[in-house]
């Protein structure tokens, strides 16, 4: 019974996860946002900010809760000469025209998923068409043998 309770909450936890489809991937999710004004207003105040000549880089941490990484919530900028190491961030660099030039990153996934119901539907269909086809093949199996010889 232990092993039917493992094995459901498996399959569970299958249809879950592998029922979605990648609509936008984080590269292509980094590239919507091409300006200073475009990244503050999405992402907020930066945890850190390094001053170039000619170019000015935001750091964003990033923390694990639990089954998600989301960003550190910050009120308050710090300017440093070196950005501190962090295990996950996310660093957009400016020129002087407040244009994105590059953005780095670690340990952060900003790729939009939407759930897929067609491929769920289908899987769940196949899963229950298959049970049903083993438990009809193991009855008639076994109303077939002779038990009396």
């Amino acid at each position: 019974m232990k092993n039917l309770i493992r094995g459901l909450a498996l399959l569970g936890m299958l249809l879950l996860c592998c029922c979605s489809k990648t609509i936008y991937t984080h590269e292509q999710v980094l590239d919507m946002y091409q300006t200073k004004a475009a990244v503050s207003k999405k992402f907020g105040v930066p945890t850190e900010r390094k001053a170039g000549d000619s170019t000015e880089a935001w750091l964003y941490q990033y923390q694990r809760n639990s089954h998600t990484v989301e960003e550190t919530p910050n009120t308050k900028t710090v300017d440093v000469a070196n950005f501190n190491r962090y295990d996950r961030y996310l660093i957009f660099t400016f020129d002087k025209n407040g244009n994105v030039i590059r953005n780095d990153f670690k340990g952060v996934n900003l790729e939009v998923k939407k759930k897929d119901t067609g491929r769920t539907i289908l899987l769940v269909a196949g899963i229950v068409g298959a049970t049903v086809g083993l438990i009809a093949i193991t009855s008639s199996a076994v109303n077939n043998m002779n038990f009396y010889q």
